[in-house]
């Protein structure tokens, strides 16, 4: 990841109703087409999809009139099981969602767009934008689960969900792009596009911004660094003195690398991710908002430890209350790898 500031995308703050479809004979091409940096970014800047994000609002929705509201953050690893993921959120009493791994038109989850039918479920507005063309199936298991049937869009991005107005909205790209365009090591999974947060403003009862982010885990901790200062220069530009939610995956796994346990993954965590020491300095803070104990979940076929790297980040806002709650369904079958987490927020 270059360290070039000119390097990175710009934010964007528009807004669409919907977003094009990438044409089945473009994404057939762009697989074929040489791996170099230029391709990627011309292949990126053609599509039109990472520019905007897609608001689709509930009607009758109010600013907030209760004291206390509960913001999940969420992984959702392709939401392919949208109801029972709908379900436990509806359980859980939560007012925002902030989603990451969320399909649009992937065969691996059963071609659907999964914002808008998690939408529906819940009854909430959605604000969605697009982190990935997918021009393949996915990793090599789905490869194998899903041969034969094609993607009808081949996207993948993160999404907000919220029970309150959506006053603005924009897209945060997080760097270049063309990692898993390019890289060796993911071309069973090839991709256009770069990792991105997505970020709205909402009415509960003042202005308040919510981001949902999702870092790259291909790479280590002075990357993430490089991710989280360009978070933070776009936050600052985008959202100015107003209170900020930021909830995600970090994919900071430099925290179980250094082998930090229990109450030092909440004490030091710079220690092991120089991310903190930045979302510090910028006036966030982080202890009264995360549990220390894992947020992955395994599947039956994955046997890895177990981490931390799911966590919300806030400013000028009360938090308490939080909790990791297992991703699995009534049967017990796992909903998602990552557990979700709430936590509550109270206004005076």
């Amino acid at each position: 990841m270059s360290n070039n500031p000119s390097s990175f995308r710009q934010y964007s703050t528009q807004i669409s109703s919907a977003l094009p479809k990438p044409a089945l004979e473009w994404r057939a091409r762009a697989f074929e087409t040489s791996v170099t940096q230029e391709n990627h970014d011309r292949l990126l800047s053609e599509s039109k999809v990472f520019d905007a994000v897609r608001i689709i609002e509930k009607k009758d929705q109010k600013a907030l009139t209760k004291k206390n509201i509960r913001i999940a953050s969420w992984n959702l690893e392709r939401c392919k099981k949208i109801k029972p993921s709908a379900e436990l959120i509806k359980k859980n009493k939560v007012d925002i969602c902030l989603l990451t791994e969320m399909d649009l038109g992937m065969a691996r989850s059963q071609n659907l767009d999964t914002t808008s039918v998690m939408s529906d479920l819940l009854n909430m507005s959605q604000a969605y934008a697009v982190e990935f063309i997918e021009l393949g199936l996915g990793d090599k298991k789905e490869q194998q689960e899903f041969n034969g049937i094609s993607n009808s869009w081949g996207l993948h991005g993160n999404g907000i969900l919220s029970s309150f107005p959506i006053v603005q909205s924009a897209v945060l790209p997080l760097d270049p792009g063309g990692l898993w365009f390019n890289q060796e090591t993911a071309i069973d999974q090839r991709r256009i596009g770069g990792r991105m947060a997505v970020a709205v403003c909402l009415l509960v009862p003042k202005p308040v911004w919510f981001v949902a982010v999702h870092y790259e885990s291909l790479l280590g901790p002075k990357e993430r660094e490089l991710e989280t200062q360009n978070l933070l220069q776009q936050i600052h530009s985008l959202c100015g003195d107003s209170p900020v939610m930021i909830g995600g995956d970090f994919n900071c796994r430099g925290l179980l690398e250094k082998g930090l346990k229990g109450i030092e993954i909440l004490n030091r965590p710079q220690d092991a991710e120089p991310m903190f020491q930045s979302f510090l300095e910028h006036g966030f803070e982080w202890k009264d908002s995360n549990l220390s104990e894992p947020t992955t979940r395994n599947h039956p076929w994955i046997n890895e430890p177990l981490k931390k790297i799911d966590w919300f980040f806030t400013k000028g806002l009360k938090c308490s209350n939080p909790i990791v709650i297992p991703a699995v369904d009534e049967t017990n079958e796992n909903l998602s790898d990552h557990e979700m987490i709430l936590v509550d927020v109270s206004f005076d």
